[in-house]
């Protein structure tokens, strides 16, 4: 199966955000736990959100894709949160939730996983409505020079880029050029984070078989460099055995990095 061309009708022509959702985050307790890469990704932005160092009124996720696990801790930090992607039907499968349609997808036990974390000081119920009180949807393009034209924001305290970079871009220029985009909506001295593959090349969504742009660790630290930013943490995670097999997603690991905008 050969990799689909990387580009705008990709997405708007093939991809399958319900479908996605199944493969990647369905559970079972029986069969099938929470994907460990998911596990190290919502416990360490519980760690730096529960640290008290990132603050301020407004995130912004860039590229969130169908998923809301991201925002799970981010709920208590933010009075306002931006959920943004280029494909409507991402943002589609996320509005159900937010409207509680009867064919949302279920994020009970994600959203449980970190009420636990948290020592159970609300309930899922509680997170859930919480985070559709703050949530608001918006189209993105990482491309432009403002990602989110033709809405124009005020400077945030911190955005999330979840995995979107690897999608959107084809090489180490490209993945500069949007970075510096998406930092463009930071405040000075407010924070970035990135999490996304090392080294993979495809992922599948049913028999579809997407190219992603394959990322190092040291590329990654140039382009956030060059963005603006000093890199306070930049943490891989690694793990052989999981639910999501290298056949479907041959990433080499999953980094999760905190980056904070320079003064100038």
């Amino acid at each position: 199966m050969e990799p689909t061309e990387l580009g705008p009708s990709t997405y708007n022509d093939c991809f399958n955000a319900k479908k996605y959702l199944e493969d990647y985050y369905s559970m079972d307790p029986e069969t099938k736990p929470m994907c460990s890469d998911v596990r190290f990704v919502i416990t360490t932005l519980h760690r730096i959100f529960s640290s008290g160092l990132i603050k301020g009124e407004t995130m912004i996720e860039l590229g969130a894709g169908p998923v809301i696990y991201h925002i799970l801790s981010a709920c208590d930090t933010f009075k306002k949160i931006y959920l943004t992607d280029y494909f409507d039907g991402n943002l589609r499968q996320i509005e159900k939730w937010l409207k509680k349609e009867n064919n949302a997808f279920d994020w009970t036990p994600y959203m449980q996983y970190v009420c636990d974390l948290e020592g159970n000081r609300c309930t899922p119920e509680e997170k859930g409505e919480k985070i559709r009180s703050k949530v608001t949807l918006l189209k993105s393009d990482v491309t432009l020079a403002n990602p989110l034209e033709p809405v124009s924001l005020p400077k945030v305290d911190f955005v999330m880029i979840g995995a979107c970079l690897t999608c959107a871009c084809k090489n180490e220029e490209e993945f500069t050029a949007s970075l510096k985009n998406i930092v463009s909506l930071i405040k000075p001295g407010g924070y970035l984070f990135i999490e996304d593959c090392l080294e993979a090349s495809y992922y599948i969504v049913g028999d579809i078989k997407f190219s992603v742009l394959s990322l190092k660790e040291e590329m990654v630290r140039r382009a956030v460099v060059k963005a603006g930013c000093a890199i306070d943490e930049f943490e891989i995670f690694r793990d052989s055995q999981d639910s999501v097999t290298r056949d479907d997603f041959d990433r080499e690991s999953v980094f999760c990095l905190l980056a904070h905008k320079l003064r100038k």
